[in-house]
């Protein structure tokens, strides 16, 4: 039934001469990869530093379960499982869960948490959700139980997530916690992907997914949630940088953040893994890559505006 609908949705595709194609395209652009980053990022270092640390956190671990169930079921891309699927583009990978709806009901739903009071902008961020999710089914690369369950790990997150976040405002040195089931579980999580079996199927003489790919995207996502466990930690505990400053400073911030962002992910990330190229490198780059946006980066910012205010005193 799965795969009937895909066909459905492929005939209507085809039918209007995929007028819509390129606008699905954009819609499931904007709910995975650097654009989601920058987002957490604005929110933390110029928004609401609260809500960016939530974010922050849900990306990370909703992407993380995301990881474990993809590497657990092993499950191809519709195209492979029917070759009458012809897909807008095709995608690498393990199709369940979708983690394109994984990362939108995290993101999207978490701003719909933090600013519920604020109707018109929840309901787009449900409509956004919603295309996000439709846009995987249209574009042909996720079943419909795809995309399910990549939206309900992403809900559940927030939910769980928002009543955490809740429990340790009750007490703030039960912040300890997060890091060390962060560390825990990412250490089980790593053991468990290098150890496990994976399907080595073939078809004329090429291997239909890559297990040693599979396993670096997880080890990407090990790196992040992480980073962003730890990094959530040190910055509460240490750095605790400030939103109380000018809104030119906080542009400025952003600015030079959203660059930093491009220029990690856009050079130094493919240059190292193309260089060196193995799964460590990637944990370590994407682990180093959440530390430098939370701590090392709001450290500088903060530290200069420090310095800048001192001086603009004595004179």
């Amino acid at each position: 039934m799965d795969i009937q609908y895909l066909l459905l949705l492929q005939n209507a595709r085809e039918s209007v001469g995929g007028v819509f194609n390129d606008f699905f395209l954009q819609i499931s652009d904007l709910s995975y990869g650097i654009f989601i980053w920058m987002l957490a990022c604005i929110m933390f270092w110029a928004v609401d530093k609260k809500s960016g640390s939530f974010l922050f956190l849900n990306i990370g671990f909703s992407r993380f379960i995301m990881q474990v169930l993809k590497l657990t079921f092993c499950v191809y891309r519709p195209w492979i499982r029917s070759s009458e699927i012809v897909p807008v583009e095709t995608a690498s990978g393990y199709s369940f869960p979708s983690g394109h709806s994984v990362t939108a009901a995290a993101n999207y739903g978490t701003v719909i948490e933090r600013y519920r009071r604020y109707k018109p902008l929840c309901v787009f961020m449900v409509v956004m959700i919603l295309l996000t999710v439709f846009s995987r089914n249209y574009i042909g690369v996720h079943t419909p139980q795809d995309v399910l369950v990549g939206t309900l790990i992403g809900v559940i997150v927030v939910i769980v997530g928002s009543k955490v976040w809740t429990w340790i405002d009750k007490n703030q040195k039960r912040d300890y916690i997060i890091p060390i089931v962060g560390v825990a579980l990412t250490a089980l999580f790593l053991i468990y992907i290098s150890l496990k079996s994976y399907p080595m199927d073939y078809v004329d003489g090429k291997l239909l997914v890559d297990p040693n790919k599979m396993m670096t995207d997880g080890f990407k996502d090990a790196g992040r949630f992480l980073g962003v466990t730890i990094g959530w930690f040190l910055e509460r505990r240490f750095v605790r940088f400030s939103l109380d400053v000018s809104a030119s400073q906080k542009i400025t911030r952003c600015c030079v953040g959203v660059l930093l962002i491009i220029l990690y992910e856009k050079a130094l990330m493919p240059a190292v893994t193309e260089v060196i190229g193995f799964s460590w490198i990637s944990f370590l780059l994407t682990f180093l890559e959440l530390i430098l946006l939370i701590v090392i980066y709001p450290l500088c910012f903060s530290k200069l505006e420090s310095s800048r205010r001192v001086k603009k005193c004595i004179q």
